[in-house]
């Protein structure tokens, strides 16, 4: 059967009708369309075929199907050459937006409209009606060619905070019936590599991917929820569901469906689609307000303050001193995170907080406040919490716990991302899916979580070095994420991490941990350990009171996933150098041609010699007259990193 279907793969499409494609910039990525009654399409690099798609289309509620039966009746071409400056900087300050368009009028009034970048091919259906439609499916699926190595978010559930690990196989292997939440990334040999996702989901449901065996996978959505089943103030089920997945406006553009390429891994972060993709934001409107940084966080560390001459937890003593911190560092933001409001409801402060009184606290040290809530309860008091949110003049909130990408969801996120606009909040969607175009359309959403991130260490040991060197490649891809690093009890022996949900710990050495603030995207990044931890650190806090949160460009310089992967970052004149390896020590060569002109004093943080037994071991030096014209020998142990901040001079 297998091999059967490899054969059908290679031959021309049976069905032959309207053909049309549409190529990229540099001529060698191409999205083949047919319309042939159904619609398809291939996709070719050079001349691999590298996928073939299903017939795509959207099954209305009443028995119409539209995709099905259609001619071409028009054919537009576009292309587009521009730069774009992010309001919001996190890989780089500009991006470049390069592609050829495609779109087809079909018989139907549906439209499918195909751009073609360097980086990757993206597709999107458009209706034009005045009636409002029920959607009961969107029609897509594909089947990938020869049998790659595939890493998989598998999920049991719709509900899900989308925290999976990216389970490595061949894609022949997958089982039919298996689904999973996107992004998903394919690997031929030694390349290309393929990775798949959405972006601008608005007033819709995320999609999953099922397996039909043998390679192909088809779209599945959630159901629209009919009722609600609420468990405390955060677990808030389906409890039973219409037949539709979306009842929407008929006059609309529908998501993108990303196929992100490129000729091996470190030219995926070449590729920016999911957020060039996504809707635009209104220039019109004022963003100076919109201030990315670092948190100083209590969640993960507990609270765990030693040394200290008051009682530790949700008091105003305990956070006074998490802004003092935050404001002696240079950090932007202190969160308060579980525990600062009566559960179930958002205007009840706890007895002895005053939050106005921290608010007016922090602002004469130069930090922000930024509150944690569970969406549910946000949502039930939506004009009355942000209303109260004003008033005390914090800086964001933090929504956790939604679990769900159903339509309801979809447009919870944008509802709550429109009003914090309004009102100059930041927001932080952890408990939810990774991003799907909305931080693009709404600025002030800063980060998303949708990742295995650092709390797992609390309650698990499978937040492994080598989990950590697969996101870079797969959910990271999609946008920022909210991992939440900066443990500084490191453990480098998987064999001696334990599990600690009030003195945790992180598995990788220090230097692992502190590269993750150079490679790890989110303009919104915690410190997630405890202040008197970092006090006690005076050479690590040097670097992550210096390491940014937005770039103005970033260089890889070395990348296999699973394995390690070195990122250059800069910011004004200054270069930011992190590596991290999986479960091998690496010696790497790395070349330092980007520098371009001048010579450099370089900071270093490596492993020291003993990582294996002391995870928390590590050497700071200096080096003096470096330069574009050399190449630097980076040694890093097992589960290691090694960090560099490089400064004219």
């Amino acid at each position: 059967m297998r091999k059967l279907l490899l054969m059908m793969l290679m031959l021309p499409l049976l069905a032959v009708g309207q053909q049309y494609q549409v190529k990229s910039p540099n001529g060698l990525l191409k999205a083949e369309v047919n319309v042939a009654g159904n619609i398809h399409f291939r996709l070719y690099l050079g001349k691999r075929i590298l996928l073939h798609s299903r017939p795509i289309g959207l099954k209305l509620k009443g028995g119409r199907t539209l995709g099905q039966s259609e001619t071409v009746v028009d054919v537009k071409e576009t292309s587009m050459s521009r730069t774009v400056r992010p309001v919001v900087a996190y890989r780089s300050a500009e991006l470049l937006e390069q592609y050829n368009g495609l779109t087809l009028v079909l018989s139907s009034g549906l439209r499918i409209e195909f751009r073609c970048f360097d980086g990757g091919v993206a597709y999107r259906l458009i209706t034009d009606t005045n009636d409002r439609l029920s959607i009961l499916n969107e029609e897509m699926g594909f089947e990938v060619t020869t049998d790659p190595d595939l890493w998989f978010p598998e999920e049991s559930s719709f509900f899900s905070h989308n925290e999976r690990k990216f389970v490595h196989r061949s894609n022949q292997t997958i089982g039919k019936g298996k689904k999973a939440s996107t992004p998903m990334l394919w690997k031929w040999g030694n390349g290309p590599v393929m990775l798949y996702t959405e972006t601008d989901l608005r007033d819709y449901p995320g999609m999953y991917l099922q397996s039909q065996g043998e390679g192909a996978f088809d779209a599945i959505f959630p159901k629209v929820p009919a009722t609600h089943f609420k468990v405390l103030d955060r677990w808030v089920l389906p409890a039973f569901k219409h037949r539709y997945m979306a009842r929407t406006e008929g006059r609309r553009e529908f998501p993108w469906r990303v196929f992100v390429v490129a000729d091996n891994e470190a030219k995926l972060f070449d590729s920016h689609l999911p957020w060039l993709l996504a809707k635009e934001h209104d220039q019109l409107q004022p963003t100076d307000w919109i201030r990315p940084g670092k948190v100083a966080w209590d969640w993960w560390n507990a609270l765990n303050l030693q040394g200290v001459d008051f009682e530790t937890g949700v008091n105003m003593q305990t956070y006074k001193y998490y802004i003092d911190f935050a404001a002696a560092n240079g950090l932007e933001y202190v969160i308060l995170d579980e525990g600062w409001y009566k559960l179930g409801d958002l205007l009840k402060v706890k007895p002895g907080m005053d939050i106005a009184e921290l608010v007016k606290y922090a602002e004469s040290k130069g930090v922000g406040i930024i509150l944690w809530c569970v969406w549910k309860t946000l949502d039930d008091q939506f004009d009355e919490a942000f209303e109260q949110f004003t008033t005390w003049g914090i800086k964001g909130i933090k929504v956790d716990f939604m679990q769900r990408t159903d339509q309801y969801m979809s447009n919870f996120y944008e509802r709550t991302a429109k009003e914090a606009f309004r009102r100059k909040l930041l927001v932080d969607f952890h408990g939810g899916h990774h991003p799907k175009g909305l931080h693009r359309t709404y600025p002030n959403v800063l980060t998303f979580e949708g990742v295995r991130g650092l709390e797992w260490n609390k309650w698990s040991s499978r937040l492994t070095p080598r989990h950590d060197l697969t996101i870079p490649f797969t959910r990271m891809m999609t946008g920022p994420m909210d991992y939440t690093p900066g443990a500084m009890t490191n453990v480098a022996n998987p064999k001696k991490h334990h599990a600690n949900f009030k003195n945790p710990k992180s598995m990788g050495t220090r230097c692992h941990e502190l590269a993750k603030y150079v490679i790890f995207e989110s303009p919104l990044q915690m410190l997630a350990d405890a202040p008197t931890a970092y006090q006690k650190e005076t050479d690590a806090m040097k670097f992550l009171k210096a390491v940014p949160t937005v770039w103005d460009e970033t260089v890889v310089l070395s990348a296999a996933i699973e394995d390690h992967l070195i990122m250059a970052r800069r910011s004004g004149d200054s270069w930011f150098i992190g590596g991290m390896t999986a479960d091998e020590g690496q010696t790497l060569s790395i070349d330092l041609s980007f520098l371009g002109t001048g010579n450099y004093t370089m900071d270093i943080w490596r492993d020291g010699d003993d990582t294996i037994k002391n995870g928390s071991s590590y050497v700071h030096s200096t080096d003096t007259g470096i330069n574009s014209t050399m190449k630097y020998v980076v040694s890093m142990a097992e589960g290691g990193g090694w960090v560099a901040v490089l400064r004219k001079g």
